[in-house]
């Protein structure tokens, strides 16, 4: 098996999971194949956000596992090679070169059918002949699976698409790829012309309707295959047409455009322009379908575009990136930062260390559980707030609710001069208040309406990915005049950038977009990062942040917060040292309970452009409180 045919096997596998997992009959989840959890009449044995990564929450076999992973516990193996010699097994995947000619015969009889279904997609039937479009009405994804009206739609590859034909037919279901065979390019032979401009779009049913209204279109058949058409441009040989970049209008479209004019940059391919949809439709067959005439005409302008002009404004804007041209810009930036442009974080100790607050740039906060890092975020958003910046709070596992009862106990709490008078998280959500609690609510509330305006909130669980949050930031800087102090809770949890990832490349991609996005948009961008378990014993360091890779290049601040006297000490020995760490962990947890305030270590592990030096806070964990102290000055 080739490298490409072995990557094409994995994506396939990964994107297919949950054909080999069971179904549990909650119909919610599916059964564990490790510890058979989830078969009982209730319960879910295993559970998934993105059909990708699973979770077993019975038998507590796995965590946000792909199922690679949950193939090598089942049959215990841990090499990784081993388990995908059991997947391809598993899923009928020969593991050697599969020619096309294995599925001629397939091809000529699905062919030969095609008039025995209406299911054109407004296709003309001449077309569908040309690029030998076939239809088997009892198409079957293995042996066991029920057969089902489909579609079927050869691509470069030497597979197929299977696109069932029912109105009815479930989501999920709908689009199934021939298995054991790599996801080629839809037409890439339209690379060998040049009277006509490419399209490149995003489905083969997409690329067949540009075609028929007399275009010329290249499908990727998946947004994963941006690789493949940039390596079919570079082992071209001859003069190449221009390309015409049309993906679909949803985050995944959008993000594999901007991947695909990026690697274009860099080869140095300029003959390029993006073409927008109508926003009304998803891509180029739904508006085939729901407005011909306007499809056409918009087919046709698109052909008709002034590429050497086009040209020429993609090489201008290749010179712009030289330090040349950019240097009227550093000017402009270097005036901006002599009037002062950092914004304040509210704790004059960490802006000390910050030279004067936050700048456009990305910040990373890290810590283990219980150390307050949604709890310092939100205290620096409601500084941040207060005098007048707004800010983007990406909350990705607390409510907003929860936030905003977080910043009333902490005005409680300053308010009433202690905890007589002061409410947690916990009784400012349950709404019962004494006479004196209630003035002191009251108060807090009037004060965060001062500056609660500009505050909004984007709550979400795995479904916000890096592009909807820039569709926000530049939303909320048309509003405001002026872009917002980005702050996202957490970075792991952000949606995988794109399917099939794992959770080390999603993390790794997401802080280089949300980088980019900082530099971009010229704003500081300000993210929790969660920790590995081997370091929850461990003195902070950069080591300690998970999936640290892109977090710890890419940041221009890291910061890694730990209880003060969690670094260290002469006498730590092996066991010496775990119970000195048990001791403060308890010490730590009998101040939490009393309403006294617990005392924190920020380590400034790495600052691009300033110090590297630690700062202390007192933090109130149940009045959500940090407050500056200089305990080592």
């Amino acid at each position: 098996m080739t490298k490409e045919e072995r990557q094409d096997a994995e994506r396939y596998i990964r994107e297919h999971a949950t054909e080999y997992l069971k179904a549990d009959k909650s119909g919610k989840g599916y059964i564990c194949p490790i510890c058979g959890s989830g078969s009982g009449e209730h319960g879910t044995g295993i559970t998934t956000k993105d059909g990708v990564h699973f979770t077993c929450w019975g038998g507590d076999c796995f965590k946000n596992a792909d199922i690679f992973e949950i193939i090598g516990k089942q049959f215990e193996l841990t090499d990784f090679n081993e388990q995908f010699e059991k997947a391809c097994e598993i899923f009928r995947i020969e593991n050697d070169v599969k020619q096309k000619s294995d599925l001629a015969e397939f091809f000529r009889q699905a062919a030969a059918n095609i008039e025995r279904t209406d299911y054109h997609r407004g296709i003309s039937l001449e077309t569908l002949k040309r690029f030998n479009i076939g239809f088997i009405p009892d198409w079957r994804a293995s042996e066991k699976a029920p057969a089902t009206p489909r579609l079927i739609i050869p691509n470069d590859g030497g597979g197929y698409l299977a696109r069932d034909t029912r109105p009815d037919a479930p989501k999920e279901y709908s689009k199934m790829r021939s298995k054991g065979y790599p996801v080629g390019l839809f037409n890439s032979a339209a690379l060998n012309q040049t009277s006509k401009p490419v399209f490149v779009v995003e489905g083969e049913i997409d690329a067949l309707s540009i075609i028929d209204t007399g275009g010329v279109a290249l499908g990727l058949c998946s947004t994963s295959n941006v690789e493949k058409l940039i390596e079919a441009l570079k082992k071209h040989t001859g003069e190449l047409p221009s390309l015409i970049i049309q993906l679909d209008n949803d985050v995944a479209g959008q993000a594999a455009e901007k991947k695909l004019t990026d690697a274009l940059k860099e080869i140095n391919f300029f003959s390029y322009r993006q073409y927008a949809l109508p926003e009304t439709v998803k891509d180029a067959n739904e508006f085939l379908m729901s407005d011909k005439a306007g499809f056409v005409d918009w087919v046709r302008a698109g052909m008709n575009f002034d590429f050497d002009a086009v040209k020429n404004q993609n090489e201008k804007a290749l010179e712009n990136e030289t330090a040349f041209s950019r240097l009227e810009k550093f000017f402009e930036t270097v005036k901006k930062n002599r009037e002062g442009t950092a914004v304040p974080t509210g704790f004059e100790n960490l802006d000390v260390v910050l030279d004067g607050g936050l700048y456009p740039g990305l910040y990373t906060i890290g810590a283990n559980s219980s150390i307050g890092k949604t709890t310092f975020l939100i205290q620096i958003a409601d500084s941040i707030a207060s005098t007048g910046r707004a800010v983007l709070y990406c909350s990705l596992e607390m409510s907003a609710n929860e936030l905003i009862a977080k910043s009333l106990s902490r005005l409680s709490f300053i308010n009433a001069g202690g905890k007589q008078g002061a409410k947690t998280t916990r009784g400012i959500l349950c709404g019962n208040y004494n006479s004196v609690e209630q003035k002191n609510i009251s108060r807090a509330v009037q004060q965060y309406k001062e500056f609660s305006k500009k505050i909004y909130f984007s709550e979400g669980v795995g479904d916000i990915h890096v592009e909807t949050l820039k569709r926000k930031v530049e939303a909320v800087t048309k509003v405001q005049g002026e872009p917002p102090v980005l702050m996202i809770d957490y970075m792991q949890i952000l949606a995988p950038y794109e399917k099939g990832m794992t959770d080390k490349q999603s993390t790794d991609k997401n802080i280089t977009e949300l980088k980019r996005l900082s530099r971009d948009l010229g704003l500081p961008v300000v993210g929790i990062s969660s920790f590995n378990r081997e370091s929850y014993r461990e003195p902070v360091s950069m080591a300690s942040f998970k999936e640290s890779g892109a977090i710890e290049y890419s940041s221009d601040v890291l910061i890694g917060m730990q209880y003060d006297g969690w670094d260290y000490q002469e006498s730590d020995k092996g066991v010496l040292r775990t119970s000195r760490i048990n001791s403060l962990n308890k010490s730590m947890a009998i101040l939490a309970a009393k309403g006294e305030p617990q005392p924190v270590q920020a380590k400034i592990l790495k600052n691009r452009n300033g110090i590297k030096r630690d700062v202390y806070f007192e933090f109130y964990p149940i009045f959500n409180l940090f407050r500056t102290v200089n305990y080592h000055e």
